[in-house]
C-alpha cells in the first residue's frame, strides 16, 4: 500500500511538473523515497507470487505469466489510445504499437518486469537459488554502478529490481517475522540511517560507480525502512485502514492512476493560468 502510494505521488510530481507547477522540493522528496518506492513493491511482489511460482502445476504456472502479458498489453494499448486522442500528450509515433512489446513505457514497465521476473523465480525450482540470486545481485549492482546501461527506462530498472523481487520471494520469510522489525526502535533507526545515507549522497560529489553502489546499498535499506514503517503505521487502527486499501487495490490504482493525474494537474493548471507554483 505505501509503495503504491509513492508511485503515485511520484507520477503526480511528473504530471505537476509538466504544467510547470512543481518546485525543486517535490523532486526532492521524490528522490527521498526513490530507494524505498521500487525496491519494496518488488520485494513484496515476490513474496505474495512465492507460492505460484512454486506451484508443482505447469499448467498454474503458464496461467500466471499469460495473466500477466494479458495485463501488460491490454493496458498498454489503453495507454497508447489516451496518449493518441488527449489533448495533454502528443501522440505516439506509429512504432510504438509494436515496439511496447520489448520496450515498455515508464508507466506499465512493472507488469513486463513481473512476468519476468516469475519466470526466473520459477528457474529457482530446478537451478540452484543462491546462484541465480548471486547472479541477479552482481547484474543489479553494476547497472546501479553505470557499468551497464541501456537505452530504455524499464531494461535498466529490470536489472536493478530483479534481487529485490527474488529475495522476496526466496528468503523474505526470516525477515518478515523478524521481532526486530517489529521493535518500536526499529522505524525510527532505520529511517534516520536512511536520511544520513541520502544527505550524504545529495550533499557529496562523487564518481558515477561510488554513487551507484550507495544507491543500490541505501536500496536494501529502502526495503528495511519500507516494511518497518509498514508495520509502524499498521499498529494506528484508522491509519491502517489506508495502506491495506490501497495494497487490496494496487494493480487497478497503478495501471489507472496515470491518466487520472495528468487530468487533475491539467486542470489544476488551468485554474490558475499557470500562474501559480505548488510549493512545498
Amino acid at each position: 500500500g505505501i509503495s503504491i502510494a509513492l508511485v503515485v505521488v511520484f507520477h503526480a510530481t511528473m504530471a505537476l511538473d509538466r504544467q510547470n507547477m512543481a518546485d525543486a522540493h517535490y523532486w526532492l522528496l521524490n528522490n527521498f523515497m526513490s530507494p524505498i518506492r521500487m525496491p519494496m513493491f518488488f520485494f513484496i511482489s515476490g513474496f505474495l507470487m512465492k507460492k505460484s511460482a512454486r506451484s508443482a502445476s505447469t499448467d498454474a504456472f503458464y496461467r500466471k505469466v499469460a495473466g500477466l502479458i494479458y495485463l501488460f498489453v491490454l493496458w498498454s494499448v489503453i495507454h497508447l489510445l489516451w496518449e493518441t486522442v488527449s489533448p495533454l500528450t502528443s501522440a505516439p509515433a506509429a512504432n510504438r504499437w509494436v515496439e511496447f512489446f520489448y520496450s515498455p513505457s515508464s508507466v506499465l514497465w512493472f507488469i513486463w518486469a513481473l512476468a519476468i521476473y516469475f519466470c526466473i523465480a520459477r528457474a529457482g525450482e530446478t537451478v540452484r537459488r543462491d546462484a541465480i540470486f548471486v547472479v541477479a545481485l552482481m547484474l543489479s549492482l553494476v547497472t546501479y554502478m553505470g557499468l551497464i546501461e541501456f537505452a530504455n527506462y524499464a531494461h535498466n530498472n529490470v536489472l536493478k529490481f530483479l534481487p529485490m523481487f527474488l529475495f522476496g520471494a526466496w528468503y523474505a520469510k526470516p525477515l518478515i517475522n523478524s521481532d526486530t522489525l517489529r521493535h518500536p526502535a526499529t522505524f525510527p533507526l532505520s529511517l534516520l540511517a536512511f536520511g544520513v545515507a541520502f544527505a550524504i549522497i545529495y550533499k557529496g560529489s562523487f564518481a558515477t560507480p561510488v554513487m551507484g553502489t550507495m544507491t543500490f546499498l541505501m536500496a536494501i535499506l529502502g526495503i528495511v525502512v519500507g516494511l518497518a514503517m509498514s508495520i509502524f503505521l499498521c499498529s494506528f487502527d484508522l491509519i491502517r485502514r489506508v495502506p491495506v486499501y490501497l495494497g487490496q487495490n494496487t494493480l487497478g490504482i497503478y495501471v489507472a492512476h496515470s491518466p487520472i493525474v495528468a487530468v487533475l494537474a491539467a486542470l489544476l493548471a488551468k485554474a490558475t493560468q499557470g500562474g501559480m507554483v505548488i510549493s512545498m
